[in-house]
């Protein structure tokens, strides 16, 4: 059987460049039978009488929603994910079952975005987005981690041309990485030093979008900007670490 070649969705920019571009009929209409004669047989022989010693539930419907991706089934693939987000069973390796969740949403959040359905990808994205934060605030505040992160938030309001959101949404991660980082920073270990830099990283971002829409604000976070800003090389830069952290507080307490 052929199912098990499918493979994921591709970049992430090609999914966004996707959803003007995409052409709805059945572009691979020559293998669209054989493969999915090869999921209904999975279907009828293993999964609907739950052999999943055999076939995880969790693979099948993952394969399929790569497979109804490739066919421009969004709508077929939608459902699957549906499924597999909210209904699936997680057979017999029980940690698997955050891992079959997380690549619903990740595939839900991508194939809204082709569905042309903003509403629902962000409720995808921001759902990802907490999970991450609750599960393991050391990775999410240091900006790592796998599946999607602020930067497809970001893309997502560009995609749909939600300019407005983007700089109060750069503003508010740039705030409570800044506090996470203040609440935390006694630790001074490998996250905490990554959440401050990656506090940063939303100024010079948050500076970057104000020139492009030649916002209110640019002077003032230009400011902030330069304040902190310290130039370890060619190609970094970072915040000042002669900076102490209550000067730091100081300068963050004007973003606002």
């Amino acid at each position: 059987m052929k199912v098990s070649l499918m493979g994921g969705f591709g970049l992430h920019d090609e999914i966004f460049s996707k959803a003007d571009s995409i052409n709805r009929t059945k572009v691979r209409e020559l293998y669209f039978e054989e493969f999915n004669t090869d999921f209904n047989k999975i279907y009828d022989n293993i999964i609907k009488v739950k052999k999943y010693d055999l076939v995880e539930e969790g693979d099948f419907y993952l394969n399929r929603i790569w497979f109804y991706f490739n066919m421009m089934e969004i709508d077929k693939a939608i459902e699957d994910a549906k499924y597999l987000k909210d209904s699936a069973s997680y057979s017999h390796f029980s940690e698997r079952g955050d891992y079959y969740n997380d690549w619903a949403l990740y595939s839900l959040f991508h194939l809204y975005v082709i569905n042309k359905q903003y509403e629902d990808a962000l409720d995808a994205i921001d759902i990802m987005l907490k999970k991450k934060k609750k599960k393991n605030p050391n990775v999410y505040f240091a900006g790592g981690g796998s599946f999607l992160s602020y930067s497809d938030k970001i893309m997502l309001f560009e995609n749909f041309n939600k300019k407005d959101k983007i700089i109060p949404f750069l503003k508010e991660n740039c705030l409570e990485h800044f506090k996470w980082y203040f609440e935390n920073a006694k630790s001074k270990n490998y996250y905490i030093e990554t959440a401050k830099e990656n506090s940063f990283y939303f100024i010079k971002q948050l500076v970057t979008y104000m020139k492009e829409y030649n916002h209110k604000e640019l002077f003032k976070y230009e400011k902030i900007y330069k304040q902190l800003r310290y130039q370890m090389n060619e190609n970094h830069e970072t915040i000042n670490p002669k900076i102490s952290d209550s000067k730091l507080k100081s300068i963050v307490s004007e973003i606002k």
